[in-house]
């Protein structure tokens, strides 16, 4: 029961930090790029996964950020042998969370546009 007491702690205190970091602070923190000069945000957030070129000479910054990790979950619960009615032990529950930011700069290297997709665009 103590370890239960512990699980549900941890539990609550991610989903609190969880909490702070949100999509709307994500689009203000990016809204609040477009106009200034690419090495600014790369002196930032370091340097892209990846860069393209698009066919009207804007190039485009790529980050792409993952992560996967696992939480315990309660225990399953059901019936075992002879009818009796017990636990039948713990599972892990894995959870990936991906965003991938894309960032178009004009031939002057100001940013003009940006774009992401993901399930865990987010910022604190």
């Amino acid at each position: 029961m103590h370890k239960l007491l512990k699980i549900t702690i941890l539990a609550i205190a991610i989903l609190l930090i969880e909490g702070c970091a949100t999509h709307t602070n994500f689009v203000r923190k990016y809204n609040s790029w477009v106009g200034q000069n690419i090495s600014h945000l790369i002196d930032q957030i370091g340097y892209p996964d990846n860069t393209y070129t698009l066919p009207n000479k804007h190039k485009v910054y790529v980050y792409d950020r993952s992560r996967v990790y696992s939480l315990p979950s309660m225990p399953v619960m059901g019936y075992g042998y002879y009818g009796e009615y017990g636990m039948f032990g713990y599972g892990n529950d894995v959870i990936q969370e991906k965003c991938k930011l894309f960032i178009e700069t004009d031939k002057k290297g100001t940013i003009v546009n940006w774009r992401a997709r993901g399930n865990h665009c987010v910022s604190e």
